[in-house]
């Protein structure tokens, strides 16, 4: 009798090439079959059907990079884990260009503490040296003699030497009062070039490594996943604006046009796109995160669990699933459990 097996396309787990099934579960699960002699057929769905079917028992086993949770143990089975994986995160390189008015609004966002320091830094060191010029030129009628209104032209003075404007509606007359103009426009030199060295570091890190980095940069970006998918669920965490697709090809035409920010999906999906991108626009950003373990998903309970275990054990221990990952993965050994 043969069983159904349940599958939907997931390069580079599962997908049809010339008119056959291939991938690296295709070939796991045919050397899984070979052992214990299982007869079966292949049935192809849509990803989010395949749980449900094997909860109705209209087939027998799911693969596509099926992971195991505790939430789907309560309803299915699974086998020992195939695979580990995790998140991955691709971003459109070429659609990274710097606009200024964002990248203005994320500097004042992202670097506000530094700017508020640096603000009340200055303001700082324009009362002090306000304060040294007028008391040092009060009595040589650079300014007015009286602290009010005096202060605020000497304040002004202060500001135009800091940035060597230098409009010559005052200039001190007491060499005091000169020598503390120069140390002012040397610590104005200082402090602008650090500015701009900060400034232009900030600009040089946005354009090498984009607006997204890592899952905390997803917060109200628009990102494709394949719905009803552990993705999904994780970028709802985090507030992304969730383009749900049925295939995770749907993502990457979408994000080719950039029609989203970013494709977030499982680890293997990613690597194998970002591996056969011919037009050079994907870029892998950030590390894995959220690891998880696939399995071959069973119905609940299922005569064939022991089984399906015993062989993976037997692959695992002859050296032949090692085989079959270099084959789809090479040396990464990134997910290999």
């Amino acid at each position: 009798m043969k069983i159904k097996v349940a599958i939907a396309e997931f390069p580079p787990l599962v997908f049809k090439q010339d008119k056959k099934y291939k991938g690296f579960e295709i070939d796991l699960w045919e050397a899984i079959a070979k052992i214990t002699g299982i007869d079966f057929e292949y049935e192809k769905h849509n990803f989010k059907k395949i749980i449900p079917l094997l909860v109705e028992k209209k087939v027998d086993v799911g693969l596509t990079g099926i992971t195991i949770n505790e939430s789907r143990e309560k309803i299915i089975n699974f086998s020992h884990a195939t695979l580990d994986s995790g998140i991955l995160i691709s971003v459109n390189k070429n659609s990274s260009k710097l606009n200024f008015f964002k990248t203005l609004k994320n500097i004042i966002i992202g670097e506000y503490k530094t700017i508020a320091s640096m603000i009340l830094f200055m303001a700082i060191y324009i009362f002090v040296f306000g304060n040294l010029i007028w008391f040092a030129e009060k009595d040589t009628h650079t300014f007015s003699a009286t602290y009010f209104p005096g202060i605020f032209e000497s304040f002004w003075l202060t500001v135009v030497s800091i940035t060597t404007v230098g409009y010559g509606d005052y200039v001190p007359h007491s060499w005091l009062g000169r020598i503390i103009v120069i140390a002012l426009i040397f610590g104005g030199v200082i402090m602008i070039s650090l500015a701009v060295a900060q400034f232009t570091a900030f600009l040089a890190a946005k354009k090498i490594k984009g607006e997204i980095n890592n899952s905390g940069d997803l917060s109200n970006k628009r990102v494709a996943t394949v719905g009803e998918s552990t993705s999904e669920s994780i970028l709802k965490k985090v507030g992304a604006k969730i383009v749900a697709v049925l295939k995770i090809e749907e993502a990457y035409i979408k994000l080719k046009n950039e029609e989203v920010d970013a494709v977030v999906f499982d680890a293997p999906a990613v690597l194998y796109y970002e591996k056969n991108d011919k037009d050079n626009y994907i870029e892998i950003v950030g590390e894995m995160f959220d690891k998880q373990q696939y399995g071959i998903a069973l119905q609940q309970p299922s005569q064939l669990e022991e089984k399906i275990n015993q062989a993976i054990l037997n692959l695992k221990e002859s050296g032949q699933y090692d085989l079959l990952y270099k084959k789809w993965f090479g040396e990464d050994l990134i997910m290999k459990i």
